[in-house]
């Protein structure tokens, strides 16, 4: 066994899931009360019995002094399965992830045994470890995960070999698109080629040589970001907390040794992300001087004028047009009540992942929910609408809400308002700074967020990025 005598007992706490995969038969036997006893209770307290024995199980595994273990379970019938939460904590001298996994693994067994009459084709799928605190290690988070997009739209972004390139589209520049986009395909062209033929500029290429590595904790990144809270709230936000770690960062130095632009790669959702801040030669030479270094394949987050520089190296495809709103504060309006509102907690991930993977577009992991700033609506047993976060940071006074859904049979209801006025009110306790983005088109989105006082601070596109 390691030796952790010389280590400080400290507060452990570790979270884990799993599910249980089922027949429809075997639900039905759960509602009905054809098995033995009470199965879900049974498996719950398994569980707990099983978080206590873990050094009985698994060879060379210290004996710890629990303090808490609490094991949930949750049926969702629509996709088939039962899941497990298991959370654990201790004051001792070592971790106890091992717990909440085998107390999900034997709650998930229980569940088997006391169903097996009814369906042997079942599976105990997906157990992992959600997030872990405490000890020399810190914390643990398990990285977002992104929730399947829908398909991108068709493109309608004007693409230009010109520096002069505008914030916003007028009807005239789209409509000239959609011109070119046809010639291209009525002669084979690839989308992209243009750009991709085109050399980057001398200007970026002397520029490249003052690209550096810098840190979330470099004052200049702070002095280049902090100005503009709402248009670099995710940039903020990913500098900050458990977000810190997922993140790699470049910043081009000018004379007096500021930052005069900056390219991240933030790598905790299962597709990385790139954000860019900068003019379009200097996001241009962030790209070339760190272009050994960036993933083949990203999400990508920039102004419209970006676009020149990222077309150099990597096939943008079909982009969304989208829009950046910001709120201070000080503009705050409390545009609809929250009765009814509540905080939303590990008890009801089951929910939201259900009511996410009906609408696509959005992400969410677990371990989001410990900022307390997740907040929901129930109509009767149904979760049917959520509003929370993607990025917070009180260090930086910012945090950018996102993951508001509404499921599609109580739409119009103006559930998702009064889930935002809860939202808003807890982050505006926190933080002065909020910002969101919206696409382009979704006018009731944006008509709801003007009724708290959110105006539009600046447009730019997404989408999916290639290199050549």
């Amino acid at each position: 066994m390691v030796d952790v005598g010389q280590k400080q007992p400290s507060h452990r706490r570790a979270i884990a899931e799993g599910a249980v995969h089922a027949s429809a038969a075997a639900f039905a036997a759960l509602r009905d009360g054809t098995v033995k006893g009470d199965v879900l209770a049974a498996a719950r307290i398994a569980g707990i019995m099983a978080a206590k024995r873990v050094p009985d199980l698994i060879p060379l595994c210290h004996t710890v002094n629990l303090s808490r273990v609490a094991v949930t379970l949750e049926i969702d019938e629509g996709r088939g399965h039962i899941r497990i939460t298991a959370e654990v904590e201790a004051q001792d001298r070592t971790g106890v992830e091992m717990e909440a996994l085998t107390a999900v693994s034997v709650a998930g067994l229980t569940l088997y045994d006391m169903l097996k009459s009814v369906d042997r084709s079942m599976t105990i799928e997906g157990v992992h470890l959600i997030e872990k605190h405490g000890g020399q290690s810190g914390s643990y988070l398990r990285p977002m995960q992104v929730v399947p997009k829908s398909p991108p739209p068709e493109p309608i972004l004007p693409e230009t070999d010109t520096a002069d390139i505008v914030e916003d589209w007028t009807t005239a520049e789209l409509d000239a698109e959609v011109a070119v986009r046809s010639v291209e395909l009525l002669f084979g062209v690839a989308a992209g080629a243009r750009s991709h033929h085109r050399r980057p500029s001398a200007q970026a290429r002397k520029l490249a040589d003052h690209v550096t590595r810098i840190t979330v904790d470099d004052p200049t990144l702070i002095a280049r970001l902090g100005p503009d809270p709402i248009g670099c709230a995710y940039m903020l936000g990913d500098m900050d907390g458990p977000y810190a770690e997922h993140g790699r960062w470049w910043g081009l130095r000018g004379e007096r040794d500021e930052l005069e632009g900056v390219l991240l790669v933030y790598e905790g959702l299962s597709v990385p992300a790139l954000l860019t801040s900068g003019g379009t030669v200097e996001v241009e030479a962030l790209m070339l001087a760190a272009r050994a270094e960036l993933p083949r394949q990203f999400y990508a987050h920039m102004r419209l004028h970006h676009r020149e520089a990222v077309d150099l190296f990597y096939d943008l495809g079909s982009t969304k047009k989208m829009i950046r709103m910001g709120l201070r504060k000080g503009d705050w309006k409390q545009a609809a009540d929250s009765a009814g509102v509540f905080e939303l907690s590990h008890r009801d991930t089951g929910a939201m992942m259900l009511l996410y993977r009906h609408y696509p577009d959005n992400f969410f992991e677990p371990a989001q929910l410990d900022t307390g700033l997740y907040f929901g609506l129930r109509e009767g047993d149904e979760l049917v609408s959520v509003a929370g976060i993607h990025v917070f940071s009180e260090k930086h006074d910012v945090a950018a809400i996102g993951n508001i859904v509404t499921h599609s049979e109580h739409r119009g209801k103006g559930l998702a308002s009064h889930c935002v006025a809860a939202l808003l009110e807890a982050l505006f306790a926190r933080v002065t700074h909020v910002a969101l983005n919206v696409e382009v088109g979704n006018d009731a989105a944006v008509a709801c967020y003007h009724k708290f006082g959110f105006r539009e601070h600046y447009r730019f596109i997404e989408g999916n990025a290639t290199a050549w």
